[in-house]
């Protein structure tokens, strides 16, 4: 049993005459209007309310609702003492409340039959304070006088009723129920168990009338109490809790924040005027907008620290029973620093443990917090005191996730505060290093993320990307139901009707007139869906991807002999050619970054930019004005001046063909089209010949290609390709770019990245249909010919991303139907004839791969908020057309490796290539949220 009675006993005014008729206390004169529903008839009374708490507000007000013109408050203190609400005060006075301060009631006057007839005062003066801190009232000899009454409401404190013990305690056989000297529940201060074993008390009925806070407390150490004896458990007090209060250091004051926060004042609540104010009608109207109750919300302090959850200081401090107060010293203060746009720092929380600055030198390679000043004034800070944004600070968040304290904070777009999250694992969306992360949600709202420490990312270190990019989870702008263009206005649809139009879009054309877009942000299992859409129900080979839309072929399969990242700690030196590795791919950029400062490996960047963020981390930096003539002359003077690996090459194909064609081209030219000296070009190849372990980063980015060709190239020439910690690292630029090769998100490709034309018996038999289309043209052609009638682009935004605004918008006019499935309303979605929503990875679940061939697989950890997920939609639309397809991740993927066939180990060939320019024009991958989040981050820098 858990005794919780509260307070709700009344006091009287505890003075001569107090028992007289129409003498009440507050608490009963308000307890029994509430539970009978009936109201005191004080018309043409005078009422006196004794006190000057909320109790004694509440009972004025309702006597003046109960119709009395004659409403008195008596309080022995100022007004600047009353504890009551101000508002209160202030609201009751306009209703016509009277006030007399420092005077308080020496005797209730009673008429022959006991009837109240008046008050007896006294005027008091203020002395000195009393253990509240408020002054003490005294009262002055000779000042007495009287008052009429007809009714008088003691609302002067409120006493437990403990009338019930002698009942309890016959009823129970073991212990005895006892009441403390002040008449509440007796109870064990640390447990709150009571005499009897197995009831506890708590709340009001235990400390006499306190705050609601404290009586929430009380109940949270009743309810542990009662869970160990439930359990059989013995009952001990719980467990000690450290915590760190401002008020343990200094007092708090309002001049502590002057010049520190901008002060915004409180938003006026309309009421009702004080006239009207004759019943029990809501008196506060509301506010007048949203945006004024967004603006009153948002003037909280934040005063809670965001770290108490995952604060180390508190679990070691909570460990070993530090006590704030009596372990405590002298100490500085600090102002937060929130210029950063995405960090917070508040030097007031910092213990000098140095993760940042290690974090940031070592692994980053930004070296953009030092230590500042020494002994007991040292601080962490940028160097100079600048804001962080003016270093080389990269906004990746890795301090953020290095403090163990709550110094270095995420600033948040939404109010921070010491809010309880769930933490639930899920791989990054972004880039294509495939990093595992951590959301921490509360309710699905989610509040940050951190590193997983998965497969990819076993340090747990993650970019700015998933660090500050997740925003998007809680965006409620989404799309949520399916839409049609209907009046030149897109209008909310069923699932039905828009599967119904999508059907007769595609039967009322030709096959091939029909072009499906896979974004490389999808899952495995939705790229495979979205092909099979194509060329199974609409029975096209038209399945492609903006995003490498008029790009090379030549990036088919450039990581099948990427240097695993594992192995980047085994070189003897990096050489970057076309990739801003710390801005695309960071996290991958890192693990070199730690090799080269821990273990003082050089690093050498080959870049188009003069700024380069690169620049500062390499050992040596050579700008060039094309990558593609740079890495073939580099070639060209390795093979003229025999300085190829002839062991290496014995067993590579069309070497001979590739030497002679590249050795007729004129070095001095190739040169001059890289805008580097011959020498530069000389340095740069004899040393990369003569590392023993070369390791060798390029963006698909950054890079045609041909270039990527030509930079494979010199890993075979020099015999690197391939082996152990040596070779290429290709970065893709999407989470999910090589998925779309292993799941045949191109017109030559089927499942399993095998060539269309040998996988068509295989795909008839699995997908059990008779026919599929066997040529696989152009898809960039036919758009550019203006041959695709009906455009089904899933998770990609052309519109939004592209680089030629007027040559994309010539695919769409070509278009009779244009159906878009994407998370937002982007400038593609807005051009859609049929819009259906699409499901975050996080709702649907399913696979990745990333940049090394390696495939994860993630749950669904949130529940969805739309109708369908998008592989449940292409399913429907799929059923629709008469062909069935799985579901579900997990049926999807086993469908599709029945079509995955052994890679063949082929022999390394030599590539002959020219140098021509690609029809790029996308950025941002073609993805909508990669765009958003450096559109926002621009905005802020």
């Amino acid at each position: 049993f858990v005794l919780a009675i509260g307070s709700q006993k009344g006091s009287l005014l505890g003075c001569e005459g107090e028992e007289a008729h129409h003498v009440l206390s507050g608490i009963d004169f308000l307890k029994e209007m509430e539970t009978t529903g009936k109201k005191y008839d004080f018309t043409g009374k005078k009422i006196i309310i004794v006190g000057g708490g909320n109790t004694a507000m509440d009972c004025c007000r309702t006597a003046i609702r109960c119709g009395s013109s004659h409403v008195r408050v008596i309080y022995r203190r100022t007004e600047k003492e009353m504890p009551a609400n101000p508002i209160e005060i202030h609201e009751s006075k306009l209703e016509g409340v009277i006030y007399n301060f420092l005077t308080n009631p020496v005797r209730v006057n009673q008429d022959a039959n006991g009837n109240l007839k008046s008050l007896t005062l006294i005027k008091m003066e203020l002395g000195e304070p009393d253990s509240s801190g408020r002054r003490r009232p005294i009262p002055i000899e000779g000042s007495a006088f009287e008052m009429e009454a007809d009714f008088v409401l003691a609302a002067i404190g409120q006493k437990t009723d403990i009338d019930f013990i002698d009942d309890i305690n016959s009823t129970f056989q073991e212990g005895t129920l006892k009441a403390t000297r002040w008449g509440d529940v007796e109870a064990n201060p640390e447990t709150l168990e009571t005499g009897i074993p197995g009831v506890f008390a708590c709340g009001d009925g235990v400390t006499g009338p306190a705050t609601l806070i404290q009586a929430i407390g009380q109940a949270r150490i009743a309810a542990h109490s009662c869970h160990q004896f439930l359990s059989g458990e013995d009952i001990t007090p719980m467990p000690y809790e450290f915590f760190s209060k401002k008020d343990n250091f200094k007092k708090q004051e309002p001049k502590d924040y002057e010049n520190r926060f901008v002060e915004q004042k409180r938003e006026e609540m309309p009421t009702l005027d004080p006239s009207e104010r004759k019943n029990f009608c809501e008196v506060e109207l509301g506010y007048a907008s949203e945006e004024v109750a967004k603006h009153e919300a948002n003037r909280c302090l934040e005063c809670g620290c965001t770290a108490l959850y995952h604060c180390d200081l508190k679990k070691y401090a909570t460990e070993y029973h530090a006590q704030q107060i009596y372990d405590g010293g002298d100490y500085h203060r600090f102002n937060i620093d929130f210029r950063h746009p995405y960090i917070e720092f508040d030097n007031n929380k910092c213990i000098l443990c140095a993760r940042c600055v290690r974090i940031c030198n070592e692994v980053v390679g930004a070296n953009a917090l030092g230590l500042v000043e020494r002994g007991f004034n040292t601080y962490v800070a940028p160097s100079m005191g600048n804001a962080l944004q003016d270093t080389h600070c990269e906004s990746c968040g890795l301090c953020i996730s290095a403090c163990p304290t709550g110094a270095i904070t995420e600033n948040t777009p939404f109010k921070p505060g010491p809010v309880k999250t769930t933490p639930v694992k899920t791989i990054c969306n972004y880039c294509s290093v495939g990093c595992e992360i951590t959301l921490h949600h509360n309710g699905g709202f989610v509040m940050g993320t951190s590193g997983g420490k998965g497969k990819i990312n076993p340090d747990g270190n993650i970019c700015r990307y998933p660090k500050f990019g997740y925003h998007y989870l809680n965006d409620t702008s989404r799309i949520t139901e399916p839409m049609m263009r209907i009046d030149g206005k897109l209008k909310s649809v069923s699932y039905q009707k828009a599967f119904e139009a999508i059907v007769n879009a595609i039967h009322n054309v030709n096959p091939d007139e029909n072009a499906f877009f896979a974004g490389a942000r999808l899952t495995n299992e939705e790229i495979y869906s979205v092909q099979k859409l194509a060329r199974a129900a609409a029975k096209t080979n038209n399945i492609h991807s903006f995003h490498y839309l008029g790009r090379s072929k030549a990036f088919r399969n450039i990581a099948l002999k990427n240097v695993p990242f594992d192995q980047i700690k085994g070189a003897s030196k990096f050489y970057l050619i076309g990739a801003e590795i710390n801005r695309d791919n960071a996290v991958a950029g890192w693990m070199m970054i730690n090799e080269a400062v821990i273990h003082e490996k050089d690093i050498s960047l080959v870049t188009l930019y003069s700024d380069s963020k690169m620049a500062h981390k390499a050992t040596q930096m050579l700008r060039v004005n094309n990558y593609y003539a740079f890495v073939k002359s580099v070639n060209h003077y390795l093979l003229s001046n025999g300085l190829e690996n002839a062991f290496f090459l014995k067993n590579v194909q069309g070497f001979e063909a590739y030497k002679t064609a590249l050795l007729k081209e004129n070095y001095t030219l190739l040169c001059r089209s890289a805008g580097v000296s011959e020498q530069a070009v000389s340095d740069f190849a004899e040393d990369y010949n003569h590392q023993v372990n070369a390791v060798l980063f390029f963006s698909e980015k950054e890079v045609c290609g041909n270039t990527a060709r030509e930079i494979i190239n010199l890993a075979i020439i020099t015999g690197k390709l391939g082996k152990t910690s040596n070779g290429i690292i290709a970065l893709k630029e999407k989470n999910n770019a090589h998925g779309l090769e292993d799941m045949g998100g191109f017109p030559y490709l089927a499942p399993g990245g095998r060539d269309i034309s040998l996988a068509l018996d295989d795909m008839k038999k699995v997908w059990k249909t008779d026919h599929l289309a066997k040529e696989a043209e152009s898809v960039f052609q036919q758009l550019e010919e203006g041959k695709i009638k009906n455009l089904f682009i899933v998770g990609e935004d052309p519109c939004g991303c592209t680089t030629d605004p007027a040559r994309v918008s010539k695919y769409f006019s070509a278009a009779n139907c244009t159906v878009v499935i994407d998370y937002f309303l982007t400038e593609t979605a807005r051009h859609a004839d049929i819009l259906l929503p699409a499901s975050f990875p996080t709702e649907s679940g399913g696979t990745f791969t990333n940049s090394q061939r390696t495939i994860q697989e993630f749950d669904a950890v949130f529940p969805k908020k739309i109708g369908k997920t998008t592989l449940k939609a292409l399913a429907d639309l799929m059923k629709m057309m008469k062909v069935i397809s799985p579901e579900t991740p997990e049926a999807i993927r086993e469908e599709a490796f029945k079509l995955f066939k052994p890679i063949e180990e082929k022999p390394f060939a030599l590539h002959i290539t020219e140098p021509k320019e690609e029809a790029r024009i996308f950025d941002y991958g073609c993805d909508y949220l990669v765009k958003r989040f450096d559109d926002e981050s621009r905005k802020v820098f």
